[in-house]
């Protein structure tokens, strides 16, 4: 194998890994949406389940707790829960201001 052919097929692997590693990085991200989905209609069933199994006369407050709590078991899980386009978006691991400030509100 002379070298123009060797830098060739080294060239093509180079291209190949690159390809690869876009392939990854796009299911990295496929698997982080679906997650993300997977928690929202979990909370969702959970809080279906509830509406049907609790008394129709529930007192507003305890409601009130309900919802506070899946929030804080959202954010617990890495999600945003304050309001606008970061809702239910992956917080990559820092705290917002925006979402404990929601869970410190009354």
């Amino acid at each position: 194998m002379n070298r123009d052919d060797l830098l060739n097929k080294i060239m093509e692997l180079e291209q190949q890994m690159n390809s690869l590693q876009q392939g990854f990085i796009e299911l990295k991200q496929q698997t982080v949406d679906l997650v993300e989905e997977n928690v929202a209609l979990k909370l969702e069933r959970d809080n279906m389940q509830r509406m049907i199994q609790s008394p129709k006369n529930q007192p507003k407050k305890l409601k009130s707790l309900q919802s506070k709590d899946n929030l804080a078991m959202l954010y617990a899980e890495g999600f945003h829960i304050c309001r606008g386009e970061l809702f239910g978006k992956h917080r990559g691991g820092g705290d917002c201001m925006f979402c404990l400030s929601l869970l410190d509100s009354e």
